[in-house]
């Protein structure tokens, strides 16, 4: 059953939020998101689908945390991901994390192999690609709870965004036709007062025009097509999104004194004074704001002020004078500024616990009564679990492969490997199970996924070209440049006797591919088949 976006008015919406489980299929992962971030919902949620498994944690309806049982969604897997590590650097990292209860990431900037403000941007990007993969969900289950917890992490979603960007990647068309299927004929219009702000949003560069012609007046699906120049798929597609988030609506669900404004008279211009320069933040102030922007949940308040318990009367009045100057919100730059406004806060609050006397008694006793340490430094990072880390259950082997089995089963590269192994030995139809549960387990690679349909087109290439070549558009779609979908399609379509097509894709790949020389090959076999079905 595919669920239409356009039936989730503001009273289902509300409803949404306040329910303690139910489905995807019925509500999908995207509109469990929209509803919990406009109703500001602190809660966890829950989802789960065969043997995968999600814990989303939110506070005031943003995500700031998400735990998972799938192993390459660890922050060490992800960060030899990136390139930022390699694979034998970073698992000598998370070995002595868990020999010392240190988090992963303390570790690292301990070492010296990233800084606190790079750890923040990878963590923003592990949280960001952990949720990405909940909008590929299709069934499952969820369970919503709510919760007294503290969250210590740093990380904030910015929730429109992630939306966008999850519905339009991975949206079926059969999702976007029945949401904007009713939509056809109906002029739309920008939201006057969405719950997020249009700021909170970058289109991309293609689809800004989209955008503009909203702002000027009401248009169909029609008329934004012509008029913005866009395909029609990639319109519905963005209007899907936009619709989900209550930024286009029908204009007739708009009172008509909002949607039509009263004209405001010509203002006199006014010659604005220049604004003053920015003053400039060192390195070293930067990078201890990065370092406390990340930790500052985990400090307890004389750490965060460097403050020692022993003599806290005589000197946090002056260490919070100190850290207000340095850490003022309105001293920094744009991209800075929220940052510091959260550790200006949290310097606030420790302050305001430091001075009053019962509550810096009960923090002294809960640190058990010592001082820590000198003035100035911070106190060593509470022993806690590697960060970021899945919480994957890890138990001895009991005998021959059976902890292998176990911990394999959510390793999504530990499937791919299997699976290519048994496609090299011939054996496709295992190899595509494998290949398939791989592309499950992570779903945003791309290389999984064209693997995947390739090998489904080799157990039958009559029966399953047609289906094998549309899961390859939708990889080409997501990253036109990908070039192993556009070699498989080119090799599909070679193989299927549609020469012009298939060279056209062929050519494509060539670059992305490089050095690969499969393509030049698979271009050659064309023209020798090219040169046969014209003989005959």
């Amino acid at each position: 059953m595919v669920r239409s976006i356009v039936p989730f008015g503001s009273e289902e919406l509300d409803r949404i939020a306040r329910l303690e489980n139910g489905t995807l299929d019925e509500i999908p992962f995207a509109v469990l998101l929209y509803a919990m971030a406009r109703a500001k919902r602190s809660a966890s949620l829950e989802i789960r689908r065969g043997q995968l498994q999600k814990e989303v944690f939110f506070e005031d309806g943003v995500p700031v945390d998400c735990r998972s049982n799938l192993v390459h969604e660890t922050l060490s897997r992800f960060i030899v991901s990136t390139g930022r590590l390699d694979e034998a650097t970073a698992n000598a990292c998370f070995n002595e994390s868990v020999a010392r209860s240190l988090r992963f990431g303390d570790i690292l900037i301990e070492k010296e192999l990233v800084g606190a403000e790079e750890l923040l941007k990878i963590l923003q990007q592990n949280l960001a690609h952990k949720l990405l993969d909940g909008f590929s969900w299709r069934d499952g289950s969820f369970r919503l709870a709510g919760t007294s917890f503290r969250a210590d992490s740093p990380l904030k979603v910015n929730v429109p965004q992630l939306i966008f960007i999850g519905v339009s990647r991975f949206a079926t068309q059969e999702q976007i036709d029945g949401s904007i299927g009713p939509l056809i004929g109906t002029p739309l219009a920008l939201h006057p007062s969405p719950i997020f702000s249009a700021d909170d949003l970058k289109l991309p560069a293609a689809h800004k025009p989209l955008q503009d012609a909203l702002k000027n007046r009401p248009m169909r699906i029609d008329e934004l097509a012509s008029h913005t120049g866009i395909s029609y798929e990639d319109l519905t597609r963005t209007l899907y999104a936009l619709t989900l988030i209550e930024m286009v609506v029908p204009a007739d669900q708009i009172p008509s004194e909002k949607a039509h404004p009263p004209a405001r008279p010509p203002q006199r211009k006014v010659q604005a004074a220049p604004l003053p320069a920015e003053p400039k933040i060192s390195d070293e102030v930067r990078e201890e704001l990065m370092e406390l922007a990340l930790n500052h949940k985990r400090k307890d308040p004389f750490a965060i002020l460097g403050v020692d318990p022993d003599h806290a009367d005589a000197t946090a009045h002056h260490r919070f004078l100190r850290f207000a100057e340095k850490f003022a919100p309105w001293q920094f730059e744009k991209d800075l500024a929220e940052k510091a406004r959260d550790v200006f806060l949290a310097g606030a609050r420790a302050y305001a616990e430091v001075c009053d006397p019962d509550r810096r008694a009960l923090l002294v006793e809960s640190k058990g009564g010592k001082s820590s340490g000198a003035e100035g430094k911070a106190s060593k990072p509470t022993p806690k679990a590697p960060m970021a880390e899945s919480r994957v259950p890890v138990r001895r082997p009991q005998g021959g492969d059976q902890f292998r089995i176990k911990t394999d089963l959510l390793d999504s590269d530990a499937q791919f490997k299997k699976g290519m192994e048994l496609l090299d030995s011939g054996r496709h139809e295992l190899a595509l199970e494998q290949l398939e549960f791989a592309a499950e387990l992570d779903p945003q690679n791309l290389q999984f996924a064209s693997e995947a349909a390739h090998c489904r087109f080799l157990t039958d290439p009559v029966s399953n070209a047609k289906p094998a070549l549309e899961k390859l558009r939708e990889v080409i779609r997501v990253d036109p440049q990908f070039g192993l979908a556009l070699f498989y399609s080119g090799e599909i379509l070679r193989k299927a006797g549609k020469f012009a097509d298939a060279e056209s894709f062929l050519k494509r790949s060539l670059k992305p591919m490089a050095p690969d020389r499969r393509p030049v090959d698979a271009l050659r076999a064309l023209n020798r088949d090219r040169k046969a079905a014209e003989a005959t």
